[in-house]
């Protein structure tokens, strides 16, 4: 299968993509109820066959993790970041004392994402038909059997478009991909897919997703749950939420024209702080990409009083280099 970076594949066919996720098993009698009471979505409340995105927090609410759940019949797949499975699992496990719950990697299990608008009608040439989960909410899900044997497949929104997630073991899924490039499919380029992924604004585990920050403030409201009852770190969340107010939020910056570096004269990067007239101390950079035409975009946690269309100073962590950014919309 060959690379490309050709971003307008996600919106007029389809591109594989890779996941920086692997799965951990989620076992036990107890997993729904354990994890109701653990992680901010609303496990209890999601219906075998469909996900929901949820964080584990400390008790003063800073992020540990974060993941997508999906229900299974006996049993659940959390995705998690890449790297992050084993710490997950014992954070998880560190809990269950009287709980019928296990938690480990789910081993010799590969993912990939198939996204754009053709994904469907392509996976079903390849043999593998999306068992009726385009008709129902994203996050649904399903094993389905082709002709390498049973793959999982997740419907998903990735890249800021709409496609699936396909997991299962390294053969079956190396000879899905083989059998997706003989049908013309291409992959997309690792700095492609980063450059729409800072385009959609979507937070990356470890650049724009630490401990540093509450979860509304790199972009994971969707993963709290404020109807489900108790969960950790819910005291200080719903406290924030009942006063209105966080220091920071995420982001996008537009850089410099195509071409050309940030105006100013320098390249930022990742670390370099942010500052304006009325606030020194404005926020940081947390990732910065090209697009296929040249243009930099950037991820920033900005202080929320740095309004959309405000322009900002980036200055190097060095102290060497300053550039001018627009806030996006």
């Amino acid at each position: 299968m060959d690379d490309t970076r050709d971003l307008g594949l996600l919106e007029t066919s389809a591109v594989v993509v890779g996941v920086a996720r692997e799965i951990v098993l989620a076992t036990g009698a107890d997993r729904v109820r354990f994890l109701q009471g653990i992680v901010t979505g609303n496990i209890a409340g999601t219906p075998v066959g469909a996900g929901c995105h949820a964080a584990l927090l400390t008790t003063k609410a800073h992020v540990v993790a974060e993941m997508w759940a999906f229900v299974r019949e006996s049993n659940m797949y959390l995705a998690v970041p890449r790297g992050e499975a084993a710490t997950v699992s014992q954070a998880l496990s560190r809990y269950a004392i009287m709980d019928d719950f296990a938690a480990a990697s789910l081993a010799d299990f590969t993912l990939m994402a198939f996204l754009g608008p053709r994904a469907g009608a392509l996976l079903a040439e390849a043999g593998y038909a999306t068992d009726g989960i385009d008709s129902r909410p994203a996050w649904s899900h399903a094993d389905v059997t082709g002709p390498g044997g049973v793959l999982w497949l997740a419907r998903v929104r990735q890249l800021g478009v709409d496609g699936y997630w396909i997991g299962g073991s390294a053969a079956i899924a190396a000879r899905l991909s083989d059998t997706l490039g003989t049908l013309g499919v291409a992959r997309l380029s690792t700095d492609a897919a980063e450059a729409a992924r800072v385009a959609a604004g979507e937070p990356a585990w470890g650049r724009e997703i630490t401990g540093d920050y509450f979860p509304m403030e790199v972009g994971l409201d969707d993963a709290i749950d404020y109807t489900k009852g108790c969960f950790l770190g819910q005291e200080p969340i719903v406290r924030i939420r009942d006063r209105g107010h966080v220091n920071w939020r995420l982001v996008r910056l537009d850089l410099g024209a195509p071409g050309k570096p940030a105006a100013g004269g320098y390249a930022p990067v990742p670390g370099d702080r942010l500052e304006t007239d009325a606030k020194a101390k404005a926020g940081r950079l947390t990732s910065v990409a090209l697009l296929p035409d040249g243009k930099g975009i950037a991820l920033a946690l900005a202080h929320v009083s740095i309004a959309p269309g405000a322009e900002v100073r980036i200055v190097a962590a060095e102290g060497t280099g300053i550039a001018i950014a627009t806030v996006a919309a």
